[in-house]
């Protein structure tokens, strides 16, 4: 009688173990693991008016949880690499980089992101840029009002447009915030009258504006990527189209 009671609390024992380490096992794989699945790179097509000249460039978007604020970099179907950087007035680290303006359109073709993230990890992600462009929004009126403190600009309207957008930035705009900024107005505007007042629209405060400075005021047409949804988002466009002025505050 004695042995089979010792033989039962060894089969018990054993059922307990391979019970706890069904149980350990699971736990395991109950852990979260980060696979960056959410890392994305968008490409844009980007088509300026300089001073009567068209140029154009590559602009490039990425992000992902826990995205580090430097070590990402593109390579273009060319063979040319770009640096990524964050965009440091936004919230997290989303990334950003562009080429240079020039007289020839950036190649077609699949661009791949290098995207690095705070855990040392490395996610390639690639966007395809394709050969679409739109006109240029060309600026038809403007009339700064300082009495008023008001604003009154006009536009062309471009065909095959999804969006516009109007800003007003400095003139180094590289990684500063807009003054100014509405991301999208509906393709029936070519009219926009602002007042200088932080209400809708105003990004920074207008007391950071300085009297006798200058400043850029710049429309864009943009058009998103097929299948995306039509939004202010810069990931979801596919091209823009700008055209600004200069005037003096």
């Amino acid at each position: 009688m004695k042995k089979i009671v010792n033989i039962k609390n060894i089969l018990i024992l054993i059922a307990l173990t391979l019970t706890l380490n069904s149980c350990k096992k699971d736990d395991d794989e109950d852990i979260p693991q980060n696979n960056h699945e959410d890392a994305w790179g968008d490409v844009i097509l980007k088509k300026m008016d300089m001073m009567g000249n068209i140029k154009y460039l590559p602009v490039f978007f990425a992000d992902g949880i826990d995205i580090a604020e430097s070590g990402s970099s593109v390579t273009g179907p060319d063979g040319t690499n770009y640096d990524l950087h964050d965009i440091p007035w936004m919230q997290g680290n989303k990334q950003t980089g562009g080429g240079s303006p020039s007289d020839v359109k950036p190649q077609a073709g699949t661009y791949t992101f290098h995207l690095k993230f705070t855990d040392g990890t490395t996610v390639d992600v690639t966007d395809e840029l394709e050969q679409t462009e739109i006109d240029i929004p060309m600026i038809t009126a403007f009339n700064y009002d300082q009495a008023s403190q008001t604003i009154h600009i006009e536009w062309t309207p471009v065909a095959n447009a999804d969006l516009y957008c109007v800003k007003i930035t400095e003139l180094d705009m590289a990684n500063t915030k807009p003054f100014f900024k509405l991301p999208q107005l509906p393709t029936n505007s070519n009219t926009l009258d602002i007042n200088i007042d932080g209400s809708n629209g105003w990004m920074r405060p207008t007391s950071e504006l300085q009297s006798g400075t200058e400043y850029y005021i710049v429309v864009a047409a943009k058009k998103v990527e097929q299948g995306k949804p039509v939004s202010g988002m810069s990931s979801d466009f596919q091209t823009s189209s700008c055209n600004k002025r200069k005037f003096t505050y």
